[in-house]
């Protein structure tokens, strides 16, 4: 089987979880490392940014996808409700800024609110709750183009979905079209028994893949087998998006709260070039770095300069 075409983005969440017209030198840097669009976070972007950032990826030739997640006080696992309705606007909120920026799909923990515990396993009736929630903001988003991808995090992270498999079993519950699966590798390295198997195993509901390594930094440098997953990805027939997603303290709130305590890269250059080797376009990469008027750190004077 020949491997099948993919579109690389890279995750805008490195710069923390809101993007403005500060970071617009970064969606041509993006670009021009031979990325074919951008992940960006939209929970807390406003409309005119929402322009702004559309703006900037039509500038540079760039698509979108869309990332965000659940919340508290909107939490699709909540007893009450009153609090899942909530849920339901707030997903089919997030779905129709995704759509604003020109994007398919919204990718993220909107399962469960990020970071709350209950001190027990999931139960059966929270998982009921959780698939009538994304079936309704499923139909919801549907109505803008926008599919729904579940993300299972670590349990470090989350008590609610953690593996590929539960995921794949809620998507199947869930049973809308537009609610499908995600893989994300730095989850997936902590939960899977084998990370190969997992992505046969789901197979039928995994639509979208965030690339990111074991300790969030810089892809390649750590312990994830990124070949080995993107051979297993073509074994598949794989078609959706590979974002490469990784995270620092260019936001040094985020990464607090992330739990980023130290450097884990040399700055967005090298997780751009990084990146952009796995798939096999360090040619366009080495173009970039040699770009005129470029350092190597791109715009600005430092990793932290953002």
């Amino acid at each position: 089987m020949s491997p099948t075409p993919r579109r690389l983005g890279f995750s805008f969440l490195y710069f923390g979880p809101r993007i403005d017209e500060r970071h617009a030198p970064w969606f041509e840097r993006v670009a021009i490392h031979g990325y074919d669009g951008a992940e960006l976070p939209v929970a807390e972007a406003s409309p005119r940014e929402l322009t702004t950032l559309r703006r900037l990826l039509e500038a540079n030739g760039l698509a979108a996808s869309a990332v965000g997640f659940a919340t508290a006080d909107a939490d699709p696992i909540a007893e009450s409700p009153a609090v899942r309705r909530r849920a339901v606007d707030h997903l089919a909120a997030l779905a129709e800024k995704a759509a604003a920026l020109g994007a398919h799909v919204l990718a993220g923990p909107i399962h469960s609110a990020y970071g709350r515990f209950t001190d027990a396993p999931p139960t059966a009736d929270e998982r009921a709750r959780c698939a009538e929630v994304l079936r309704e903001a499923g139909a919801r988003a549907a109505h803008v183009g926008i599919r729904l991808a579940v993300e299972p995090l670590n349990r470090f992270e989350c008590f609610f979905l953690n593996t590929a498999a539960q995921c794949d079993a809620l998507v199947r519950e869930v049973g809308h079209s537009h609610v499908v699966g995600t893989l994300d590798t730095h989850h997936a390295h902590l939960e899977e028994d084998d990370l190969v198997g997992a992505i046969h195993a789901s197979r039928a509901t995994l639509g979208h893949v965030q690339l990111s390594e074991n300790h969030r930094g810089t892809p390649g440098t750590g312990q994830v087998d990124f070949p080995r997953v993107l051979a297993a990805l073509d074994s598949i027939d794989y078609r959706g998006w590979l974002v490469i997603e990784a995270f620092s303290r260019q936001d040094p709130a985020f990464g607090n709260a992330l739990r980023i305590w130290r450097d884990l890269d040399r700055g967005p250059e090298s997780v751009l070039a990084a990146g952009a080797a796995l798939l096999g376009r360090a040619g366009r990469t080495r173009a970039a770095q040699l770009a005129p008027g470029r350092t190597t750190e791109g715009p600005g004077s430092s990793p932290a300069s953002m």
